[in-house]
């Protein structure tokens, strides 16, 4: 057998060789690399933000004359502010949509039996499955049709087609972790199915409920695609697609679109600052199942 040609001291080589990689340094480096690589697109964006178009140009990493400039362009000259506000607007509508009609259907799939339901739920989650892209013209003639073009409302929609599967596949993971003897002993004291998910289910879930809010805000913040088929308006336009409009016929206001970038980064990374917990919760949560 190989294992018999395995002599002590190929062993022992072998050994100091893992010894080596599984030091406290190795880790630290590689750990380093990794949050380097990272975040280095975000400080070279944050640099960028303090330069002047001029400076832009120049092959130095750091400002030389640092300003605010391109925040001021950016915000109020070229109008991005609209743009922040209707981001709040569009992922604050869709999270609600979101969570009002996924959480009772996750809580339903969980709970209740009926014909072909695991079929039914497959179904939902397939059509999560299809390439966004593949979605884009069908979902362009819906909103002309229905004049919906330029509008918060075609974008809110999109949002509530694209994350309405991911919620209801994570509620109901978290709804089958809780034991239906809970439900039961709630009717057994007088309540309805209502009230007892009202009362007595609901309350247990909440982390993952609050996990499914985050989850839901932060994809709807980031969306591109639809957005961007939907609206070319700067009243209804959203941050991703609104960064788009620093490029021009005659160049690009790098200065100014890092400023933007910035802006857009700081509210979801706010959120997954304070929230990490219940972020690693939802997905921890929607794997189980």
């Amino acid at each position: 057998m190989a294992g018999a040609d395995f002599t002590v001291e190929q062993y022992r080589r072998r050994q100091r060789v893992w010894d080596v990689l599984e030091s406290r340094y190795v880790v630290h480096l590689v750990l380093f690399l990794a949050v380097f690589f990272i975040i280095s697109p975000l400080i070279w964006q944050l640099l960028t933000s303090f330069k002047s178009p001029q400076g832009v140009l120049e092959l130095t990493y750091l400002p030389t004359d640092p300003t605010l400039d391109a925040y001021e362009r950016a915000l109020i000259e070229r109008g991005f502010w609209r743009a922040v506000v209707n981001s709040v607007i569009v992922a604050s509508a869709s999270t609600v949509i979101v969570m009002v009609l996924g959480t009772p259907a996750g809580y339903v799939f969980s709970r209740f039996r009926f014909p072909y339901d695991n079929a039914v739920f497959v179904f939902v989650l397939f059509t999560r499955l299809f390439p966004p892209i593949g979605l884009v013209t069908p979902y362009y003639r819906i909103v002309t049709t229905f004049g919906l073009l330029n509008t918060k409302t075609g974008i809110v929609i999109a949002n509530v087609y694209l994350w309405l599967p991911l919620v209801i596949y994570i509620m109901r993971n978290f709804f089958i972790t809780i034991p239906q003897a809970l439900d039961e002993a709630a009717r057994v004291d007088g309540c309805t199915k209502l009230q007892a998910f009202r009362h007595v289910v609901f309350p247990v879930v909440l982390p993952g409920f609050a996990a499914g809010t985050i989850l839901t805000f932060l994809y709807s913040w980031r969306e591109f695609l639809f957005a961007f088929t939907v609206s070319t308006d700067l009243q209804s336009m959203t941050i991703p697609v609104a960064t788009f409009l620093f490029v021009g016929d005659a160049g690009i206001d790098w200065s100014a679109m890092a400023a933007a970038a910035i802006v857009a980064v700081i509210p979801s990374a706010l959120v997954v600052i304070f929230f990490q917990r219940y972020i690693v919760v939802g997905l921890t949560g929607g794997l189980k199942g």
